[in-house]
């Protein structure tokens, strides 16, 4: 059976008034059984969401809202107070597991009334927040949220674990992922995660997978695309990765700066953690991965990555004339399935290259541990970073990210 949908997808209405919405809320009080609401690609003032918040709260029967790009236009003290309406009435409703605000200018001077509700929504199962403008204090407040929802959850006796939480393009950076370590530890039964384009360094993802998803056995999907992994973060990778072997469908770690001894790593890590019996996509384009690596990738896909469906190798250092680029084609076409991407921006690399890399992650790991102590020694002095956040959060106001 259908669900029963309402939708003003991209119509692209300014909704400023009650007058403005009253003739589309009358539309949606007509559909019984609403299921699915997708207001995205609108932009929604005060006295509008106010009135559609009263409308929506007795829908009981809604199980998913759309409210992405929802505030193109709008001042920054004018989207707080929109979902200052509009969250609390989706309190009132039981069976909404999934709900879409990205692409809204949120930041921080909106997050205090998404973390509100975020920590209270025990229906939740799937939160798609992409392209909001956190920036790392921001986000560390949406993640304590889910943290503490996973409390709520348990303390409520809610059939619906979180399962997905997309926050991608949002400047989490290192500074959030402890919180986020936090939050994935707390809900297990997570299956989805998609923090690509974050700008998390390689400090921050070792904190994210060794402490966060090390127990997240359920774990269908990871894309970390668009980080900095380095060595450490390889390393990090293939600590965690045995736990996730049953269930793991896709990985996505392209563009991450694995780097040729990381790609080794990851390359044993995979030949040595167990078969991945569901894993039908592996993403690991531009990672300076070399034929070494390639080699013992190609190894696993024999014995442990027998379902591999798209393999994504583009912009390593190796030749896409190398014979184990044959080698990879040769095998999918004996199984009857498989792909490997387009391997049209390869760059091939020499003795001298591997030398400077080894001493550049030799000083990026010194670095690392430097900032780390220096922090440890200014633990009470302010944080630029916040500074930072409200700058940006305050020019990022009045647009739609």
């Amino acid at each position: 059976m259908a669900e029963k949908t309402f939708s003003l997808k991209d119509k692209s209405l300014k909704l400023d008034t009650a007058a403005d919405i009253a003739p589309y809320i009358e539309e949606l009080e007509k559909v019984d059984g609403v299921e699915v609401v997708d207001l995205s690609g609108n932009t929604f003032g005060v006295e509008a969401s106010e009135a559609l918040a009263k409308v929506l709260k007795e829908k009981k029967t809604l199980k998913e809202v759309n409210f992405a790009d929802m505030f193109t236009g709008r001042l920054k003290d004018e989207i707080p107070a929109c979902l200052e309406h509009l969250l609390p009435a989706l309190l009132e409703l039981p069976d909404l597991t999934k709900i879409n605000l990205s692409d809204n200018a949120l930041g921080l001077s909106a997050v205090d009334p998404l973390s509100d509700f975020l920590s209270k929504h025990t229906p939740l199962k799937d939160l798609i927040l992409a392209n909001n403008g956190f920036g790392p204090i921001a986000g560390a407040k949406v993640a304590t949220a889910l943290r503490d929802l996973a409390k709520a959850k348990e303390e409520a006796k809610s059939p619906y674990a979180l399962e997905t939480v997309i926050c991608g393009r949002n400047r989490l950076e290192n500074g959030s992922m402890e919180a986020w370590s936090a939050c994935f530890a707390a809900n297990k039964d997570i299956k989805e995660i998609r923090l690509y384009q974050n700008g998390i360094r390689q400090e921050g993802i070792e904190t994210l997978l060794t402490t966060g998803l090390a127990n997240s056995k359920k774990l269908q999907r990871l894309d970390l695309q668009d980080n900095t992994f380095t060595v450490k973060g390889a390393l990090a990778l293939a600590k965690v990765i045995p736990n996730w072997t049953e269930e793991l469908v896709e990985l996505g770690i392209g563009d991450c700066l694995l780097s040729t001894r990381g790609g080794v790593v990851l390359g044993k890590a995979l030949l040595e953690a167990g078969k991945f019996p569901k894993l039908e996509v592996l993403r690991l384009q531009y990672n300076e991965i070399d034929a070494e690596g390639v080699e013992l990738i190609t190894s696993a896909l024999h014995t442990t990555l027998e379902n591999i469906k798209k393999l994504e190798l583009n912009g390593n250092k190796f030749s896409e004339d190398h014979p184990i680029v044959g080698k990879i084609n040769d095998l999918f076409e004996d199984r009857g399935f498989g792909e490997l991407d387009d391997l049209s921006d390869m760059e091939e690399d020499s003795d001298e290259e591997e030398d400077e890399e080894d001493e550049s992650d030799e000083e990026d790991e010194a670095k690392s541990e430097s900032v780390e102590r220096d922090d440890a020694l200014a633990e009470d002095e302010p944080v630029a970073e916040e500074d930072n956040d409200d700058e940006i959060a305050a020019k990022m106001g009045t647009l739609s990210i």
